[in-house]
C-alpha cells in the first residue's frame, strides 16, 4: 500500500504503475466473483506500521472499499464504477498511498491470475503453488502469499522493490 512512484509522468487514472515500467490496468477490478468480505490490514515500510480495517464489495464492473483506522474514524474510500476510480482518504493518510496501487494490490492479491495477467503490461505473473511473483527479467518485484481460497483466511504481500509489505486477513460476509 504504502508506494512510492518512480515515473516521472503520472499514469491515467485508469492504470497503476506498479513498479517502474510496470502497469496494471485497472479495469479488471471490475471483472473479478462477486465477493463481500470484511478485511483487518497492516502495512509495513521500514519503521512504520498502518494498521485498517476494511470491508470489500466487489461484483460486476464495481467495486468499493471503505476502510476505518482502528478508532473507527474512515481512512479511505475507493470506488471503481463505470471504468473509472473515485476516492477519497483522510488528510491524515500517508500521501505514499496512491488510491490505483491500493486498487492494484487488492488485484495483485486476490484477483484470478488470468485477470491479472491479461491487466498486465511489462512484467510476467508466475503462479508456483500458494505464491505469485511478479517477475521481470528473471527479479522478483512482488512476492504474493495466499491461500486457496484468498477471500477467507491470511494472505500477504511483498513489494520487494518499494519494500513495503502487506498482510491481510479476510473473511467473507453476507452482503
Amino acid at each position: 500500500m504504502l508506494l512510492l512512484s518512480a515515473c516521472a509522468e503520472a499514469p491515467p487514472p485508469t492504470v497503476a504503475t506498479v513498479a517502474p515500467g510496470v502497469t496494471l490496468a485497472l479495469s479488471a477490478a471490475g471483472r473479478g466473483a462477486p465477493v463481500e468480505v470484511v478485511q483487518l490490514v497492516a502495512a509495513d515500510h521500514g519503521d512504520d506500521t498502518f494498521l485498517l480495517e476494511a470491508r470489500l464489495s466487489a461484483g460486476p464492473g464495481r467495486l468499493l472499499l471503505v476502510g476505518t483506522d482502528p478508532m473507527g474514524r474512515r481512512a479511505m474510500r475507493l470506488d471503481w464504477h463505470d471504468g473509472r476510480l473515485e476516492s477519497e482518504r483522510a488528510p491524515w493518510v500517508p500521501d505514499e498511498l496512491p488510491p490505483a496501487n491500493v486498487l492494484a494490490d487488492l488485484m495483485l492479491l486476490f484477483w484470478p491470475a488470468g485477470l491479472v495477467r491479461d491487466a498486465l503490461a511489462g512484467a510476467d505473473l508466475v503462479e508456483e503453488g500458494d505464491t505469485r511473483i511478479l517477475r521481470r527479467d528473471g527479479q522478483d518485484l512482488v512476492v504474493v502469499r495466499r491461500g486457496p481460497d484468498p477471500w477467507e483466511g491470511d494472505a500477504s504481500l511483498d513489494h520487494r522493490l518499494w519494500h513495503y509489505r502487506l498482510s491481510v486477513q479476510s473473511h467473507r460476509v453476507a452482503p
